[in-house]
């Protein structure tokens, strides 16, 4: 089957970790984008800050936004990747007109440029310890638990991700040629190629050992998002601020 192309004017968005009771520009920002042509828009993770399928109170507070993204999936072509904030994608009935890749199918390969290009929401070849991590979230029975004692544990679980935004990260100066070589590891990605993640919140784009990596930026702090355009005859990701 031919990769999915990605296209002019394309918009990467990631980590907006956006609540109706927080952090409501992401609302704003789809409202903008139904005024605009149809194009691409790529949701790559944590763009709730609690969203899960499988949790009926999560789907239900986030109602109005996700009205909002039904709305644009009926004028654009929509890919959202689930992240470690929002994933059970597919019980979500107003993303059905969307394309929804869970954690098992990261990254997914699509075209750039006529080169491959590796998309994924960034939490994979991590230690053994968040794989861990990512598969108890998501267990059913864990889920079934958090249903059931919802009234007390949803707000508990609000109140932790609203306090993580005041945490701060710092990498390592070899980070992002480490990030490539966990990928190089698991797939034949040849030269020139292209690996486009977030979680790690970076805003950059750098080429080491001959392949782009695009590391998408905290979209709930400074409205930052990445758009493709075309300069100097070659498709390429520009920062924009909303």
């Amino acid at each position: 089957m031919p990769l999915i192309e990605i296209k002019e004017n394309a918009i990467f968005i990631a980590d907006s970790h956006h609540h109706c009771y927080y952090r409501n520009t992401l609302e704003d920002f789809f409202a903008s984008l139904l005024e605009t042509p149809k194009r691409q828009i790529f949701l790559m993770g944590d763009i709730f800050d609690f969203l899960v399928g499988e949790v009926p109170k999560s789907v239900y507070e986030n109602k109005k936004t996700l009205e909002l993204l039904e709305k644009l999936s009926l004028q654009h072509e929509i890919h959202y990747f689930e992240g470690n904030h929002d994933f059970s994608l597919k019980n979500i009935p107003y993303l059905r007109n969307i394309r929804c890749y869970p954690i098992e199918m990261q990254p997914v390969c699509f075209s750039f440029n006529q080169k491959n290009a590796y998309l994924s929401h960034g939490d994979i070849f991590l230690s053994w310890h968040y794989k861990l991590y990512t598969k108890i979230i998501r267990n059913h029975k864990i889920l079934s638990f958090l249903n059931r004692f919802s009234r007390f544990l949803y707000p508990k679980i609000l109140q932790y991700l609203q306090n993580k935004k005041n945490l701060t990260f710092h990498y390592s100066d070899d980070f992002i040629q480490n990030r490539i070589q966990n990928y190089k590891n698991k797939y034949p990605i040849t030269d020139n190629s292209y690996i486009i993640e977030g979680h790690f919140h970076l805003g950059k784009t750098q080429n080491i050992d001959s392949i782009n990596y695009i590391g998408l930026p905290l979209f709930a702090c400074k409205k930052s998002y990445f758009i493709v355009e075309f300069y100097n005859y070659y498709l390429c990701f520009k920062s924009k601020e909303f």
